[in-house]
């Protein structure tokens, strides 16, 4: 079976670009696990693993420590697993066997929860390979070809946005099956958008800021989860160049992620880029930094190019299908974003000009589409 794919998708669920992780859920294993090279240390990993016990249990102290671990690594690469992360296993379970019996249906049910207009609903369902993550990566560095096709991602997804009508955003459309999926994601969702507002509380005294510093700009926020099926390689033919998810940095402030398989990879060179494993940790979430937050702290943290690679020849049996839970953090629409004052001084004055958070979204999307100038997003101030 020859799988191919349409490019060219003019989607604005690309506001929500993804940042995939490779960790499994169930019980903790402090290893982890290189999807290449096998077993592989957390002190040789690249990718801090930590452990955020103290920020779900308000201990002070141990919230300080924390708070610099991942200050460090937000700031050598824009990457970290966290465990102790008190999102209960029956959330994530629920979440995990309704989206797997969803795309377990057939095609026409699924498709019927595609959007029909994209500018006004940027959710829904999205065949395989109806999304293409490094051509916005290619726009931004001048490399993409005028007319030049290629092979899309090898995924498809299912996206809801925010409850909260004051968000700004259409009001949630979900399949009536399974039966359970409704509540199941709405429960995730708010799990994982309470551990978001946990870890930014982390970044507030990581950049010498009080605590709650990030909190007025959330009360209205436009977060996306998607849910990602990678189908079983096993016996077919992968058109030329396809992957499983496309080289990308993602956009907003902090992306979530659950996955059930390996193959996540990040690189902190921009151009001609070494790919790393990250570790593959049992009852882990995948964190990692979007460009918005790279922006509000003037370049001091990073926004990590990652993929998420086919199985290697002969494994494609062994990694099977690889299914995600993707939450995407973003501010308020309105919320205006400009340089954290920690982040300032005579010596390093603001890169950015201040920027309202949508409209950094849609700039990002622009330029991806190749509708706006490649540095659009992260255009610097000039002198």
């Amino acid at each position: 079976l020859l799988l191919t794919a349409q490019l060219e998708q003019s989607s604005f669920v690309v506001f929500f670009t993804f940042a995939i992780m490779t960790i499994a859920s169930r019980t903790l294993d402090t290893r982890s696990r290189s999807p290449i090279s096998g077993e592989v240390t957390a002190e040789s990993c690249l990718v801090p693993i930590i452990d955020i016990a103290p920020l779900v249990s308000g201990d002070a102290a141990g919230k300080e420590r924390v708070a610099k671990e991942i200050g460090d690594a937000c700031a050598d690469i824009g990457f970290f697993v966290v465990v102790n992360h008190g999102i209960p296993t029956e959330v994530v379970d629920a979440a995990w066997d309704n989206m797997t019996q969803f795309f377990d249906q057939p095609i026409g049910m699924k498709q019927a929860m595609a959007t029909d207009d994209e500018a006004t609903y940027p959710y829904g369902y999205s065949a395989l390979g109806g999304e293409i993550l490094s051509k916005g990566k290619d726009a931004e560095r001048g490399n993409e070809e005028v007319g030049q096709k290629r092979a899309g991602d090898m995924k498809e997804m299912f996206a809801i946005g925010p409850q909260d009508e004051r968000s700004g955003m259409p009001e949630r459309r979900l399949p009536l099956t399974p039966d359970g999926l409704a509540a199941a994601l709405a429960a995730y969702y708010e799990h994982a958008n309470d551990l978001a507002r946990k870890l930014l509380s982390a970044f507030a005294i990581a950049l010498e800021l009080d605590e709650d510093w990030f909190e007025s700009k959330l009360d209205r926020h436009i977060s996306a989860l998607r849910s990602i099926n990678y189908p079983n390689q096993d016996g077919i033919v992968v058109p030329a160049g396809a992957i499983r998810a496309s080289a990308h940095t993602d956009y907003g402030t902090v992306t979530i992620l659950k996955s059930g398989g390996p193959g996540l990879q990040v690189s902190k060179d921009k151009e001609n880029p070494v790919w790393h494993d990250v570790p593959f940790i049992e009852d882990g979430f995948v964190i990692n930094l979007g460009d918005l937050m790279r922006r509000w702290t003037n370049d001091k943290w990073s926004s990590t190019l990652h993929r998420v690679i086919n199985p290697p020849e002969g494994k494609q049996g062994e990694w099977g299908r690889r299914l995600s839970l993707a939450f995407f953090h973003n501010l308020n629409k309105d919320a205006v974003v400009e340089a954290i004052p920690s982040c300032i001084s005579t010596d390093s004055p603001a890169l950015y000009d201040p920027i309202v958070a949508g409209e950094f979204l849609m700039l990002k999307h622009l330029a991806s589409s190749g509708q706006a100038a490649s540095d659009a997003h992260l255009k610097r101030r000039t002198a």
